[in-house]
């Protein structure tokens, strides 16, 4: 396992939760002595937000419901990123035409928000590394999923926004997003008998750690593996790029 991969595994297993917590200000008196559900608190529930980021996420297995390991942001489906890779034609006097954001952001089911004519998709390749389709192009490579297929978003308890839920996340680094997130992503293929996401060294970009989903024809065994991707409230520009890379 390389260091990067290691630094991963060390930042989603050895962050873990300082304490259990109650929800914000929802009112709970409908679920009476039981235990917390959607159907008697559905404010007590996080929602996916219209434009959001995400973070690679580890559930606590103790609680997987109240405690959540979180905090490595994912950019262009890469972790260990300080900002988004991105593209923009203007240079000179005409740069300033280029948006400004740092940060991968999304809306509906994963789909990457960005400047460029006709807009980007997500898919996931046959062999599980997730992309992001180049300018000017829908084009989904054969054996692979658009970003409509095999995904599920489930919500998490909404928590107080200073609540720390992770012990140890680098506030001030601009890698980690230390924030609860309001739910996560995940995947399993249509029909598919397997599923889940990896945190796992690129094969084509070397210091490169990308997240990839677990298809049938996923074979990795160098990975970390994930519970899902975090989905938080986005509030910088949008479109963030005008193109992802």
């Amino acid at each position: 396992m390389n260091k990067m991969l290691q630094s991963v595994h060390w930042v989603l297993l050895v962050l873990y939760a300082i304490a259990s917590a109650e929800p914000g200000k929802p009112d709970t008196s409908k679920c009476g002595s039981a235990p917390i559900t959607m159907e008697c608190c559905p404010d007590c529930y996080g929602t996916l937000p219209s434009v959001y980021t995400i973070t690679a996420v580890k559930l606590d297995e103790r609680d997987c419901d109240e405690r959540v390991y979180n905090g490595l942001k994912v950019e262009s489906f890469n972790l260990f990123m300080a900002k988004v890779a991105s593209y923009c034609p203007f240079t000179g006097d005409q740069a300033s035409l280029c948006p400004n954001g740092t940060d991968m952001a999304l809306t509906g089911t994963l789909e990457p928000l960005a400047e460029v004519p006709g807009g980007q998709d997500m898919y996931v390749n046959a062999d599980g590394l997730i992309s992001i389709t180049v300018q000017h192009s829908h084009f989904f490579p054969p054996g692979s999923y658009p970003y409509y297929e095999g995904w599920t978003w489930k919500p998490y308890r909404v928590f107080p926004p200073d609540k720390r839920l992770t012990a140890g996340c680098k506030r001030d680094n601009p890698e980690y997003n230390c924030d609860p997130p309001t739910g996560f992503f995940n995947f399993q293929a249509p029909n598919a008998t397997v599923g889940g996401l990896r945190a796992c060294p690129n094969e084509y970009e070397a210091n490169v750690t990308s997240v990839y989903a677990v298809t049938p024809e996923f074979n990795r065994t160098d990975c970390v593996e994930l519970d899902g991707l975090g989905t938080h409230v986005y509030t910088g520009p949008n479109p963030p790029v005008w193109a992802y890379f």
